[in-house]
């Protein structure tokens, strides 16, 4: 369970963590955040709880969060209109250093996932929000398997889901996993405003070099990782030797066998 006296202590992290919120249990953090960053809440707010009833994902997929076994955390963001692009990946690559503090190795699966053994361990969505033409705010919702129960039978577009727990062999504390995501996030939050958090974050990312096939809201493509752009594209060197960028957006990633040739 969280631990809300001790998360307070150790808040806020950078701009993020004040004001907190702390459930045991909600429909979805990011419904409230939404609502809290309508009625004027500033950058930063964070919303937290152990248990989600009504959560989603992307492509409107449902991600409840099971009493006790899961984690989900979202965040009011105000950025610009013009760095919009890739922010998901920022979530995720704060996920991925937080799992690094316990010596384990995650990747990024692109646009906005993480995996552990090749598993799905964490999903990650931004919601804008728009009055018209003016960006008002983007809430970040992250959901992440602590326990094996929350897991359990689950599977992502072709993905088994896995947990911090299964990864680790024990329990791992939601309150210092809390701590260690705000870290990572407000440093790659920073570098990312600023322009700054390419091409590290490439270093992260799952299937650099390998045959993948995205599909979504495309016609499938299949080509050979290459990398990311400085916006959080995907670099595919397609069949055809042609190399292409493609945006989040709906896209699913999913590895093939087969090489390029």
């Amino acid at each position: 369970m969280l631990d809300e006296a001790r998360l307070e202590k150790q808040l806020p992290i950078g701009r993020f963590g004040r004001p907190l919120h702390v459930f045991e249990s909600i429909g979805s953090t990011n419904d409230l955040a939404a609502e809290l960053a309508a009625h004027g809440a500033p950058e930063g707010t964070t919303v937290v709880a152990g248990e989600q009833t009504a959560g989603r994902g992307r492509h409107g997929q449902s991600w409840d969060t099971p009493a006790g076994a899961g984690l989900a955390i979202s965040l009011i963001l105000r950025p610009p209109a013009d760095r919009l692009r890739g922010l998901g990946l920022i979530g995720a690559l704060a996920v991925v250093e937080a799992l690094g503090s316990y010596e384990l190795e995650a990747a990024v699966k692109w646009p906005n996932d993480v995996l552990l053994g090749g598993k799905k361990v964490c999903g990650v969505l931004a919601e804008a929000g728009w009055s018209g033409e003016q960006l008002e705010q983007v809430v970040l919702g992250i959901g992440i398997n602590l326990h094996d129960s929350s897991a359990s039978g689950r599977t992502m577009y072709e993905f088994p889901a896995t947990s911090i727990e299964s990864a680790l062999g024990h329990p791992a504390d939601p309150t210092d996993l809390v701590v260690e995501l705000l870290h990572g996030l407000e440093a790659w939050y920073q570098r990312w405003l600023e322009g700054a958090a390419h091409p590290d974050w490439e270093h992260y990312l799952a299937y650099r070099l390998e045959s993948v096939a995205i599909s979504g809201d495309r016609p499938e493509i299949r080509g050979r990782v290459l990398g990311l752009t400085a916006e959080g594209a995907l670099r595919l060197e397609a069949e055809s030797g042609e190399s292409i960028d493609i945006a989040g957006g709906g896209a699913r990633l999913r590895p093939v066998e087969s090489g390029l040739a």
